[in-house]
């Protein structure tokens, strides 16, 4: 099975229609579809559900998509091992990563490294957003996973990750809709969000001004655990990206609804400070963190798209 047809099936269980993954990948939609009916003739099995809006995956679909993220992850990992000989690096790096996607990348990146890195020393810092570049310029990290960098950090180096758009949050019920939310509905509801400070809230005001709404927020907190349980308990809804949530979306406890009409969203990048190389060492960690995250998005461990560099 090569490599372009599962990076192709994955684009396609990204965006959930063969035109806006063949825009992506920057194809024909005709050539990705016969693509995907070559991968299903050597698998013997079909992949999609095909309708007028799209396609949804079947139960091999689900078990294919799982799969090839981290088939993906590990050629790339094989890459990296040819390139860069695995016994001379060695060194402490520092990363610097906000507070929602910490544990899911934490998780990923210290088995990884202990595997094939055993020499590298990688300490994961959870800051929050707004002080994660800072971190970076007052080098007390060497690299940065955080918002919004080339706007609020334009002096740092940013590779751009992925884009998450924000959704109501609200605790379950038996009948909670699955549809998408207007902003203007969302917003007339008793909320809880961070800080001003916060570029999360930042960019949901920015969104609500842009259509003359006022936000009704009950409360205020600066702790992504307080808004975990105020929502679980059923005090108030939030407007918030939902990797952090994700488990709990699954299991039923919380539903989350994409918020449209404006939809909102924000843009992750990789950051690391100007006018200098990097070391062996940070190189290593900053390649891998970039495959990680590929691979994660495709396996709906993080909540978003892929952004094209």
């Amino acid at each position: 099975m090569r490599p372009r047809l599962l990076k192709q099936f994955l684009a396609i269980c990204r965006h959930g229609t063969m035109s806006g993954a063949a825009r992506e990948l920057g194809i024909a939609q005709p050539a990705l579809s016969k693509q995907m009916a070559q991968l299903e003739h050597e698998l013997d099995v079909q992949l999609f559900d095909r309708h007028s809006r799209g396609v949804t995956l079947t139960r091999p679909g689900e078990k294919l998509r799982q799969e090839a993220a981290e088939l993906i992850r590990r050629m790339e990992a094989i890459r990296q091992a040819i390139r860069t000989e695995e016994e001379d690096v060695t060194g402490k790096v520092v990363v610097a990563v906000i507070s929602s996607l910490a544990p899911t990348l934490a998780t990923e990146l210290y088995p990884r490294l202990e595997q094939e890195y055993p020499g590298i020393s990688l300490h994961i810092v959870d800051f929050p957003s707004e002080r994660a570049g800072q971190a970076l310029l007052n080098e007390e990290a060497d690299l940065a996973v955080m918002p919004n960098a080339a706007t609020e950090f334009p002096q740092l180096r940013s590779r751009p990750l992925f884009e998450e758009s924000f959704y109501f949050l609200t605790k379950a019920t038996p009948r909670d809709p699955a549809r998408p939310i207007r902003l203007t509905e969302a917003a007339e509801l008793p909320l809880v969000l961070p800080f001003r400070s916060h570029d999360l809230r930042r960019r949901i005001e920015e969104a609500a001004g842009s259509i003359g709404v006022t936000l009704n927020v009950k409360y205020q907190t600066g702790s992504i655990n307080v808004i975990d349980a105020m929502v679980e308990r059923g005090m108030v809804a939030s407007i918030v990206p939902i990797t952090h949530w994700l488990g709990r979306i699954a299991a039923g406890q919380v539903t989350a609804r994409l918020v449209t009409e404006p939809g909102v969203s924000r843009v992750h990048s990789l950051c690391h400070r100007p006018g200098r190389d990097l070391s062996p060492a940070v190189r290593v960690v900053h390649d891998i963190i970039v495959t990680e995250v590929q691979s994660l998005v495709a396996a709906g461990k993080l909540s978003g798209r892929p952004v094209r560099v």
